[in-house]
């Protein structure tokens, strides 16, 4: 079911059936789905997916064995320049020169984009939040800031759609927390297309309109953040204890069939409910109380909740990423 209220609906990418062989080893297997104009999409799946593959061959930098992939309608194989023309992309890190600064950067990457004008500089520098560190060299900026001038330098040349691939990776949470809300702004103020991979569900979770999940090359499900989670049955919610003996705390809830322990460390433990038994929680309190655990505190854990209902749809396969 798509999102109502994305931009018109106008497709931004299309992958139509499409398969990648690395040997004999099939990577992704008949992959067909859309992206519009105006959404962050979240690309997830677990290592080994097939999220950077398809990545790759949507920006052209591998070929596409079946099937096909466009860009606002160009084919990506067939219609290469015309494809890329509305594309901008981070795969990995963004390449830099160290020594210039961030608009020399800029500037040495527009020379290979026509019609890229100073005044466009000045606005996606602006649009970044780079202003007041342009003119500084790379060698001096932060891992945030090289991946907002990457992003900077992908938007030069006005594209309608921008990927990225891992772009959170290595970035500290202030950093995380300015890039999504940059991303965001593109999409919906701008209406362009932002298709990301994650490994980071909360931030996912905050940051997209739709996910499409891809487990061993195969699309499992795409469909709106707020829809995944309504329609997992991880509704009963994870809880996060401080409490004087973790271990034997522990123990106790696994007596219990509506709770089951997540983790555990020192003095600290996390604990799920099953759905619909949110009302054992005063229950499995009462008992730890009886059993002379010391609860400090109690806490929902927030930003969970798409984690949990990916875990359940991919049946754990496979370490998120």
């Amino acid at each position: 079911m798509e999102k109502e209220g994305i931009r018109e609906q106008k497709t931004a990418i299309k992958i139509d059936h499409v398969s990648k062989w690395f040997g004999k080893r099939k990577v992704v297997d008949d992959l067909s789905l859309e992206t519009y104009a105006g959404e962050v999409f979240g690309f997830l799946g677990p290592n080994g997916a097939g999220k950077t593959t398809t990545i790759k061959m949507a920006v052209g930098l591998i070929r596409i064995d079946e099937g096909t992939i466009s860009i606002c309608g160009a084919d990506v194989e067939r219609q290469f320049e015309t494809a890329m023309a509305n594309v901008g992309g981070i795969v990995e890190n963004p390449e830099m020169y160290k020594y210039m600064t961030g608009m020399q950067n800029l500037r040495q990457y527009a020379r290979m984009r026509k019609g890229v004008t100073e005044e466009r500089l000045q606005e996606v520098v602006e649009l970044v939040g780079l202003s007041n560190r342009i003119q500084e060299k790379i060698s001096r900026y932060s891992l945030g800031m090289r991946q907002r001038l990457g992003v900077a330098q992908a938007l030069l040349h006005h594209p309608q759609v921008l990927i990225l691939d891992e772009p959170t990776n290595g970035l500290d949470p202030a950093g995380i927390r300015g890039l999504r809300d940059i991303l965001r702004n593109i999409a919906h103020k701008e209406g362009i297309c932002v298709m990301v991979s994650s490994h980071l569900m909360s931030e996912m979770q905050l940051m997209c309109d739709r996910v499409g999940i891809i487990v061993n090359g195969k699309l499992v499900q795409v469909t709106s953040v707020e829809e995944l989670v309504q329609d997992s049955s991880v509704t009963g919610g994870r809880y996060r204890y401080h409490v004087s003996d973790s271990e034997r705390a522990a123990q106790i809830i696994a007596g219990f069939q509506t709770a089951s322990v997540m983790e555990t460390d020192p003095g600290h433990l996390e604990m799920m409910l099953k759905a619909g038994q949110e009302t054992a929680l005063p229950e499995i309190n009462r008992k730890l109380i009886l059993n002379g655990i010391e609860l400090y505190t109690v806490a929902p854990v927030e930003g969970q909740k798409l984690e949990d209902a990916f875990i359940e749809l991919t049946k754990g396969d496979g370490q998120i990423a």
